[in-house]
């Protein structure tokens, strides 16, 4: 039953946003503003279609090579990121058995948070035990540290689920979430560890 109402308030927090995007691009009348509201629509709806997929069709938890997923996910951030140089390394391999669709909205997640914060680049490395995510952008305060430990947020709102969503689904694999600002230049490391 959870579930379903997860899925139900997904649905509506979507189309709610999709309708307030394109009732201001109708009353801007910009054809380019429209056009471009559309497509954002579009892409938001796809990501819905794939959420409900996941809550409501079969168990779609698989088990696969971690190292592999981040080479065939990175070529698509390349695309969808075209903002941010997001480069991918290993020093190790890692298998997961967990849901692809929920493993990949856990990056883009932090993506998007290194996004926000000013980044330009984006390395994600594989070690053996863990998978490190750095970036360029302005680090993190110490305020911003105390609330994260807190509420799981900086943010009071935001789009998605956000740096909350990370902490649960990497938790459901065994996970431990490490934020530092990088020592020897600007920017934070994001640590997925497996305990």
């Amino acid at each position: 039953m959870s579930n379903e109402k997860q899925l139900a308030s997904e649905v509506i927090k979507t189309i709610k946003s999709v309708k307030h995007a394109l009732d201001e691009a109708l009353e801007s009348n910009d054809v380019e503003a429209l056009e471009e509201k559309i497509r954002a629509s579009n892409e938001l709806l796809e990501e819905l279609s794939l959420y409900c997929n996941e809550i409501v069709g079969p168990d779609k938890v698989m088990r696969m090579s971690l190292n592999i997923f981040l080479k065939d996910s990175i070529s698509s951030w390349k695309k969808k990121f075209w903002g941010v140089e997001i480069k991918g390394s290993s020093e190790g391999t890692m298998d997961v058995e967990c849901s692809k669709i929920k493993l990949k909205k856990t990056f883009e997640n932090l993506i998007l948070n290194a996004m926000e914060a000013g980044s330009t680049e984006i390395e994600i490395k594989v070690l053996k035990d863990c998978i490190v995510i750095t970036d360029d952008g302005d680090g993190i305060s110490k305020e911003d540290s105390i609330k994260i430990k807190e509420s799981g947020s900086t943010k009071g709102r935001g789009r998605g689920h956000g740096l909350p969503m990370v902490k649960s689904f990497i938790a459901t694999l065994g996970w431990k979430l490490e934020l530092e600002n990088n020592k020897d230049k600007d920017g934070l490391s994001v640590t997925l560890r497996v305990k």
